[in-house]
């Protein structure tokens, strides 16, 4: 079998990295159309593959050597619905590349890290803020000054999952794989995730990845990983009862329990939804209190701010256009 770009190509979507990913993670910059037909090109593409997959040269140059990505045995695959570890895998080695990626381009001096206390309640009380509540601006500019970046990744390969507690370079990162704008929504989504830190969950090598919220996981990790989110955004074991027989009372009960104890509304919804499972409803009543929408914005100008994309070699650049597409339009832009 003749060895060309096209069937270079091929072998990478059969290893689950589709052209969707591999055009911003893998190719360069100035890649176009009229590239795959030069052959003197293909050397450069050899070579951006098997730093990414951490493969020999030798093996990509091989035509009918398969390419699947590092199968990750000791990741824990938490909250999975119908997918099996080896069609995560692809997703999973990219998240922690471009994870990586970010980690190697902090802005100097890159603080930390320090995870925070094992109890949430504890985190609760040093996270400053200038109002009772703890939302999403103050939980994630917390976490980036104490050195552990939340990355929000908008290009990954399929199938994909929603967050991952890992570390990578010796540093906690979060990542997020799911485009989810409500702030509650997110909120709580990182603050479990870092409860997999704090509780020693991920090492490296050994990610934590929840793949679906939706779906009910009862374990010991999964319970005590909700129960630390809930402490922290909501200052209790669990969230306030907000049943109702409708989304709007559900919204009004809420901002009930933000008046009287100053907690975000729309953090004690989603806690809300996080152990009775009805984030359609939960949704929908965010929506009725004009909450469902800026986390994304939000989470791309902390990346912004923290990490140096000019600085960053060329081959980080490539995997960090992967956060938001193409970083090299500011959040403002977005």
């Amino acid at each position: 079998m003749e060895h060309t770009f096209t069937t270079l190509m091929r072998r990478l979507s059969r290893a689950g990295f589709g052209k969707e990913f591999v055009r911003p993670a893998i190719l360069p910059d100035w890649w176009d159309e009229t590239c795959t037909d030069d052959p003197e090109l293909l050397p450069e593409v050899e070579i951006r593959v098997a730093r990414f997959l951490g493969r020999p040269l030798s093996a990509v140059k091989h035509p009918t050597t398969p390419l699947a990505p590092p199968a990750y045995p000791e990741a824990q695959l938490r909250r999975v619905r119908d997918v099996d570890r080896d069609r995560l895998a692809p997703a999973i080695h990219a998240a922690l590349r471009i994870g990586a990626a970010a980690v190697r381009s902090l802005r100097p001096p890159a603080a930390g890290p320090a995870i925070p206390p094992p109890e949430g309640l504890s985190w609760r009380e040093q996270i400053r803020r200038p109002h009772p509540a703890v939302d999403l601006p103050v939980l994630v500019d917390d976490l980036w000054l104490r050195g552990i970046p939340v990355v929000p990744i908008d290009v990954l390969p399929t199938p994909s999952f929603q967050g991952m507690a890992c570390i990578v370079e010796g540093r906690p990162v979060i990542l997020l794989g799911h485009r989810y704008d409500e702030p509650g929504r997110v909120a709580f989504l990182v603050a479990h995730e870092v409860g997999h830190i704090s509780a020693g969950d991920c090492a490296p090598g050994q990610p934590v990845v929840d793949e679906e919220e939706e779906v009910l996981d009862d374990t010991d990790i999964e319970r005590k990983a909700d129960r630390f989110a809930t402490h922290v955004l909501v200052g209790g074991d669990s969230a306030p009862p907000v049943e109702g027989a409708s989304f709007k009372e559900i919204a009004s009960r809420a901002s009930e329990i933000e008046r009287r104890t100053g907690a975000d509304a729309s953090a004690v919804i989603f806690a809300w939804a996080a152990s009775t499972g009805d984030y359609a409803k939960a949704s929908m009543a965010v929506k009725a209190l004009y909450r469902a929408s800026g986390a994304r914005r939000l989470l791309r100008e902390h990346f912004d701010r923290h990490v140096d994309l000019q600085a960053a070699p060329e081959s980080d650049r490539a995997l960090l256009r992967c956060v938001y597409g193409d970083p090299e339009h500011d959040a403002a832009a977005a």
